[in-house]
């Protein structure tokens, strides 16, 4: 059965899983380098994604995805193990240019002190609200739009200030949205990964958290694709030098990054479309979740081609990182029981009437 992680276990863990990082992070890349940033906007967007279907889903009045739920929420404390990784990067924020000459909003102090504030935010609101959710209780609505608000904020400011002003003054108005949609699309992911144990029932409800489930990965990628097209469209063909640099870097056939930005498209776009045209596929879960194995590299993929162009970014550090993380969050989620004390839904529980829907 292996080792459920309780409260005191799942922050001993977290603790762990830091201290690993940190003598990591300072054997395999003592200077400045973007490594962990990418391993922390993947987490949390992967957790804060996750929670913010299952808020979407209770402001739908959508039953589907209560024997999804207690699993999904266990996905809360994941986002306080990111925050501890924040607080391990903070010697790797050289990188960013605007901590040599400061502005008035991105300065080092106010860059820490926001955003593990936000992390506290989002954190505490999504546990009052998941609270409320799997107790029945309707005032999670309330909540549940809340978070959908910190979420939209909180991961535009990871894509504006964690990406995006590794390059200023270059800036695109639809750069915050785009990270957001990646990490919403990569929590619907983890979730196909979290009911592939599933595979087995043949229960009406848990047939249906599987096409929904799958229905989401098409439909949300291909809304990636649209963001994606729609910056790419207007910065290539505008041809405005200073506008365009930042893709000709990334994606143009002179730099040795053009497949990587190729890959990341067919990776995040056109295979899980390609697959899942057929409605069958959304209902086998190797299928669903093989892709979603796929999706969630192609993001990883597309957050390293925003980074590496301009600074090192250690690919056996990146991988070490990401090992321990995805270990971390899978136990947390299969100790969902234990962390959350609720016992393990009965897979028709609650959601007889999401045939319905």
């Amino acid at each position: 059965m292996g080792i459920q992680l309780n409260g005191i276990r799942w922050l001993i863990a977290s603790v762990v899983v830091a201290g690993i990082v940190f003598l990591a992070e300072t054997l395999l890349e003592p200077g400045a380098g973007g490594t962990l940033t990418i391993v922390m906007a993947l987490f949390l967007g992967i957790a804060e994604g996750a929670i913010v279907l299952m808020a979407g889903a209770e402001l739908s009045d959508g039953h589907w995805h209560r024997p999804l739920l207690s699993r999904a929420a266990s996905l809360q404390f994941v986002i306080p193990a990111a925050g501890l990784l924040f607080l391990v990067n903070i010697p790797q924020l050289g990188i960013y240019p605007w901590t040599h000459v400061p502005g008035t909003w991105l300065t080092t102090k106010l860059f820490i002190v926001r955003h593990l504030i936000m992390i506290a935010l989002v954190f505490l609101v999504a546990r009052t609200f998941l609270a409320g959710a799997m107790r029945g209780d309707r005032r999670a609505r309330v909540w549940a739009v809340i978070y959908v608000i910190l979420f939209m904020a909180h991961l535009s400011m990871i894509g504006i200030e964690w990406f995006m002003s590794i390059e200023q003054p270059w800036f695109s108005t639809l750069f915050g949205a785009f990270v957001a949609v990646s990490a919403f699309l990569t929590g619907i992911c983890t979730l196909a990964l979290v009911i592939f144990p599933w595979r087995s029932r043949a229960d009406a409800p848990s047939k249906l958290v599987q096409k929904s489930i799958g229905g989401l990965i098409f439909g949300f990628a291909t809304f990636w694709a649209y963001f994606y097209f729609s910056q790419l469209i207007v910065i290539w063909y505008g041809n405005i030098p200073e506008e365009a640099s930042y893709l000709a870097r990334r994606i143009g056939y002179h730099t040795p990054y053009w497949l990587v930005a190729r890959l990341v498209f067919a990776m995040v776009w056109m295979v899980p479309f390609a697959v899942l045209l057929r409605r069958k596929n959304k209902t086998i879960p190797a299928v669903t979740s093989a892709l979603a194995l796929v999706v969630i590299s192609g993001v990883v993929l597309q957050y390293w081609l925003m980074l590496a162009p301009v600074t090192v970014v250690s690919i056996p550090l990146l991988l070490i990182e990401l090992g321990l993380m995805a270990l971390l969050t899978a136990s947390i989620v299969r100790s969902h029981e234990s962390l959350l004390h609720v016992a393990d839904p009965v897979p028709g529980e609650g959601a007889v009437a999401a045939t319905g829907h």
